[in-house]
Formats: C-alpha cells, structure tokens, sequence
C-alpha cells in the first residue's frame, strides 16, 4: 500500500490539472445527460390553443312594426323609399297652409264660414268676387281666424302687406310687415279693393262664376307666397263645400 501511495501522490501531482478539467467535463456531460433523460421521462403538456376569436357579429337594422304592418311586412326598401327627401337638406317638407287648415278643429273651421260667409256674400254682389273664393282666401291665410294677424286688434284675415300708400296701422311679423285693421269687416273690404285695382285690376274682367279662372288669376299675380295658390283654394272650396 505504501508502495502504491508513493507512486499515486506524485501522479496526481503532476497530473491535478489534467484531472481537474477531465471531471468539469465529466460533471457537465452527466448533468446535461440527466436533464435530458428527465425530460425524456415528463409527460408532455398539451399545447393550450389559443381562444378562437368569435367573428364579428353585424347588427342588422329593423324597422319597428306599426300597427299596419304584421309579421310578414318586407323592410328591403331602397334608400329613397325609407327617408322622406322632400324637403330641402333632406328634411320634411312644411305643410301648406291647407294642410295646416285641414289640421284644425272641424268646429272651429265652421264657425269661421258661419261668421264670415255673409260678408263673403256682400264682397262679392259689390266687387263681383266669388263669395267662395273670398272666404278660401281668408280660410288659407288666416287659418280661419287663429292666426297672430288675425287675432282682435290686428285682424288682418287675407296676410296683405304693407305698400307705401298704406295710411293705416301696421305691424312686424318675423320680418314681414303687415296691415293691422279695426274690426274684421274692415279686412275683407280691403282685400276687395287690393284684388280689384292696380296690379289685380284685370281680374275685375273674369266673371264671378269661373272660381277657377280667379283662383288661377291670383296665383298668377303673385298674390300670395304660398306654393300652388290656386290649387290650395280650389281644394279649401272643395272640402268645406263653399260653392
């Protein structure tokens, strides 16, 4: 034994270095042997898929069912027939003061014709006017009395502008000046005057029985702003059976 330890020592003296690095690598092969064979041994975890993302869901718009339109009602309507263009922009039209009119209470409607048909009457056996279309005038533009410049103390039934031979009183309204008169009768005689001179003189030539030649004449004249007079008056006369 003292033999064999007189010759080891020495060799591994000369040899430590050699020895040193020989059991690094011995040391990093078998580790890297035993993480090998570990992962050998572990049961492999089963890949996690990713979530599948829910297509996106598209709102399908529907129309609301009115009370006449049952469950088989097609709202496949083109772009025209589902929004109302017939106004300027894209916005409802204004009604016409005979939509405005036919709005208003029946009742009301007719105590304005009881009232004033007489006068109508009158105006027509001196001006040679139609009774009827003195009274759609005044139904049209005063919106059978309820209107602001209809009111008592303004009573301006027919919406006639101030003119510069206008001596009277007047009055402002949204920008538009207009005739302001005592009492109604007053009204209905100015507006027989205005359509029978100056720029309407020439309707004094139309007889009393052709309505519709007047109601055309004083579209024709400008009388009124409103769109299509003669077609508003004919269908006041029609409506309330003023004829």
């Amino acid at each position: 034994m003292e033999i064999l330890r007189l010759h080891i020592q020495p060799f591994l003296r000369r040899n430590a270095l050699k020895i040193g690095i020989i059991s690094i690598l011995a040391f990093i092969a078998l580790r890297k042997d035993l993480s090998f064979n570990l992962n050998l041994n572990t049961p492999a975890t089963p890949r996690q898929e990713a979530p599948a993302v829910p297509e996106k869901q598209v709102k399908v718009e529907r129309y609301t069912e009115g009370p006449d339109q049952g469950p088989g009602f097609s709202s496949s309507l083109s772009a025209t027939d589902r929004f109302d263009f017939s106004g300027a922009g894209g916005g409802r039209a204004q009604p016409t003061a005979f939509g405005r009119l036919a709005d208003l209470n029946k009742a009301t409607v007719e105590q304005y014709i009881e009232r004033f048909g007489k006068v109508a009457k009158q105006e027509q056996e001196k001006f040679g006017i139609p009774a009827a279309i003195i009274l759609a005038n005044a139904l049209l533009h005063s919106q059978a009395g309820e209107a602001l410049w209809a009111k008592e103390g303004r009573n301006n039934h027919f919406l006639i502008p101030c003119t510069p031979d206008w001596q009277g009183e007047q009055k402002n309204y949204d920008g538009r000046c207009l005739r302001q008169y005592h009492n109604a009768w007053t009204s209905f005689r100015d507006h027989s005057f205005f359509i029978t001179t100056g720029t309407y003189s020439p309707l004094q030539q139309i007889p009393s029985s052709d309505i519709k030649g007047w109601a055309e004449a004083l579209e024709q004249k400008g009388f009124s702003a409103e769109p299509e007079l003669a077609r508003q008056l004919l269908a006041v006369i029609d409506r309330y059976g003023l004829e």
